[in-house]
């Protein structure tokens, strides 16, 4: 996690266009589905992107994200070159066999995740509305049972939010959250190529959300099996 994120970062620093939000202040201020996950957050990001097609449209691309299931929609360069390769691909189409999310569902986010590592759980799912995920983890992605103790030197809270706003007839505004509790509180001063990689995925991720939802209609079809 911590040498993609900084390769990430990195990335951004010679494409300054992966680092802006997209979000206005009223985006950032308004309150959105799963804040209450995380109740006293010491980083809160909130990115945005305006996309040319109604949410029934975008939905199908959010319900099935997840390593293993459409994936993340990036476009950086090496999620480019996973395009199309096996399970590490993002879906160039809707899967319908990845069309349903319920609580507690676990997503993973990528090779060699598991249940208790590099995992978030459904923790709110409003078909065409919201999808909101969460996952309490040390930096290297081992989860943390909120129940045992004592906690780890280092770990984090983290919920993730997708909130579909409807602009017009067919606009809607994508708007994603994420609400971060480090503990330590200090150690995320330290960790500024994590925030700062963090905003580049992020960015390609909704770009290629865009990108897809906005197709033309008749490639919004399902597809009849698993995307290779």
């Amino acid at each position: 996690m911590v040498a993609e994120y900084a390769g990430n970062g990195a990335y951004g620093l010679r494409h300054p266009s992966l680092l802006r939000s997209g979000a206005t202040a009223s985006d950032q201020h308004r309150r959105l589905p799963g804040d209450e996950l995380v109740p006293h957050p010491n980083w809160q990001p909130t990115r945005a992107e305006t996309i040319r097609a109604p949410a029934a449209a975008v939905w199908p691309w959010l319900v099935q994200l997840g390593y293993g299931r459409g994936g993340y929609y990036g476009d950086l360069p090496w999620w480019r070159g996973e395009r199309g390769r096996g399970p590490a691909a993002s879906a160039d189409r809707i899967l319908p066999q990845f069309q349903r999310l319920d609580l507690g569902d676990v997503l993973l986010d990528g090779s060699g995740c598991d249940a208790t590592h590099g995992a978030w759980t459904v923790r709110v799912v409003e078909p065409g509305g919201s999808l909101v995920l969460f996952s309490s983890r040390t930096l290297d992605g081992r989860e943390v049972d909120p129940r045992a103790e004592p906690k780890p030197r280092l770990f984090f809270d983290c919920s993730w939010a997708f909130v579909l706003v409807p602009t017009g007839e067919a606009v809607t505004r994508l708007l994603v959250r994420g609400r971060l509790r480090m503990v330590p509180g200090w150690a995320l001063r330290g960790a500024g190529f994590l925030t700062l990689g963090d905003t580049v995925m992020q960015r390609a991720m909704l770009r290629g959300i865009r990108q897809w939802a906005e197709q033309a209609p008749h490639q919004h079809t399902a597809a009849t099996g698993a995307f290779r």
